[in-house]
C-alpha cells in the first residue's frame, strides 16, 4: 500500500564548514492563502577564518519550487550540484565539512552519502539533495542570502488531510559557533488557522506575522501545520468508527430479520424450512459486510474535500462472508426453531 504521505520541499538549515563561524541565520517563511506553498528567505552572517577559494556551506534541498537563489554580500552565486563519487574525505573537497564524507557503505548503489559529525552522530543524505557554491572569501565577516519557493507535506493517514511545512534545525548542532537565531513566519495570507512546534512567539501573532528569537536550537525541526476543521457530524461519526457504524447496522438488520422471522413462523407453524431464515441469512452477512465500505465512504463526503480517504483495503471486508454467513444463519435458525417450538405449544393448548 502506497505512503499516506505526499512529501513536499526537504530543506534545512546549512551545513557548515570549519573554517566557518555562523554568526547567525534569519529564516523568513512567508505561507501563501491556500497554505500549499511558502516562500523562505535565509539570511546567514558568516566569519570566515581565512581568505582565498572556498566551499563554505552545504545545503540539504530536494523537491522545492523553481530556483534556489543564492547571493554571498549581494552577488548572485551558482549552485552546484556534488559530483556522484567521493570516495574518500582525502580526495574529496568537502573534508572540511565533517570528519568523514563518503558513500554510505549500507547502500551506495543509492548514491547515498554519509556525513559522520562525531562518534555519536552520523547522517545520511541522498547525493542528489546536496548542493554547495564555491566562492572567493576574504577573510572576515560575510552575508549569505537565499530564496525559493517550497511545497506543502500532506499527512493522509488519518480522516482528515493535514498539511505542514517543514525546515531541519538539526545541522546547526554542528556549527563551529551558533549564537543567534530568528525565525519570522508570515501567515497574513492564509485564513485558516496554522500552528507550529515553536511555542508562543516573542512578538506578533501566528495569525498575521510572529518572530521568534533563540540563542539555542528549540527544535530539531521547524513544523508549521494546518489540520482543517471537522463538523460535529463528522466527529461524531469518527467517534463511533466505521466498525461500529457498521455493527449497529447489522444489529438493526438482525432484530426485524428476526421479527420477520417471528412472524412467518406464527403464520406457517408447520413449515419444515423458513425462507426468511434462508434468504436473509444469505443476504443480510453480505450487507452488513459491505456497508463498512459504504460508511467510510459516507464520512469522508461529510468531511468533503480535505478528507484523507486512505483507508486500507475495506473491500477486503467481504472475505469475512464465509465466516460470518454460517454463524448468522445457525443463530436465525436456533431463533426459528425456539418460535416454531412455542407456537406449536400454543396450538396444541388451544
Amino acid at each position: 500500500m502506497a505512503s499516506p504521505i505526499t512529501f513536499g520541499t526537504n530543506t534545512g538549515s546549512a551545513i557548515s564548514s570549519k573554517d566557518i563561524n555562523i554568526i547567525s541565520e534569519k529564516i523568513y517563511i512567508k505561507i501563501d492563502k491556500d497554505f500549499k506553498v511558502a516562500s523562505y528567505i535565509i539570511d546567514y552572517s558568516i566569519y570566515a577564518e581565512k581568505a582565498g577559494t572556498q566551499i563554505p556551506l552545504l545545503f540539504h534541498a530536494s523537491d522545492y519550487e523553481g530556483n534556489f537563489n543564492i547571493s554571498i554580500d549581494n552577488n548572485t552565486i551558482e549552485l552546484i550540484q556534488i559530483p556522484n563519487i567521493y570516495q574518500h574525505a582525502s580526495n574529496s573537497p568537502f573534508d572540511k565539512f565533517s570528519d568523514l564524507f563518503k558513500p554510505a557503505e549500507y547502500d551506495s548503489s543509492l548514491d547515498v552519502i554519509e556525513i559522520k559529525w562525531n562518534e555519536e552522530s552520523t547522517y545520511k543524505y541522498r547525493l542528489n539533495d546536496l548542493k554547495y557554491f564555491e566562492t572567493e572569501l576574504t577573510k572576515g565577516e560575510h552575508h549569505i542570502h537565499i530564496e525559493y519557493n517550497a511545497s506543502a507535506w500532506i499527512d493522509e493517514s488519518d480522516w482528515v488531510k493535514e498539511y505542514s511545512f517543514r525546515y531541519s534545525l538539526s545541522p546547526a548542532k554542528f556549527w563551529k559557533s551558533f549564537n543567534k537565531l530568528e525565525i519570522t513566519i508570515d501567515a497574513t495570507a492564509p485564513s485558516m488557522p496554522i500552528s507550529t512546534n515553536l511555542g508562543t512567539p516573542d512578538t506578533g501573532k501566528l495569525d498575521s506575522i510572529a518572530i521568534w528569537n533563540f540563542s539555542t536550537l528549540p527544535a530539531d525541526y521547524i513544523k508549521i501545520e494546518y489540520i482543517p476543521k471537522l463538523s460535529k457530524l463528522s466527529q461524531t461519526l469518527i467517534s463511533i468508527d466505521p466498525f461500529g457504524l457498521m455493527l449497529l447496522f447489522g444489529i438493526s438488520l438482525a432484530i426485524i430479520h428476526i421479527l420477520i422471522i417471528i412472524k412467518y413462523r406464527k403464520r406457517n407453524i408447520h413449515k419444515r424450512f423458513s425462507p426468511a431464515v434462508i434468504i436473509g441469512s444469505i443476504i443480510i452477512p453480505f450487507i452488513v459486510l459491505l456497508s463498512l465500505m459504504f460508511f467510510y465512504e459516507l464520512i469522508d463526503n461529510i468531511i468533503g474535500k480535505e478528507a484523507s480517504r486512505y483507508h486500507g483495503y475495506t473491500f477486503l471486508s467481504v472475505l469475512f462472508y464465509p465466516l460470518a454467513m454460517p454463524i448468522y444463519w445457525i443463530f436465525m435458525w436456533l431463533i426459528d426453531r425456539i418460535s416454531k417450538t412455542i407456537y406449536k405449544k400454543k396450538q396444541n393448548r388451544l
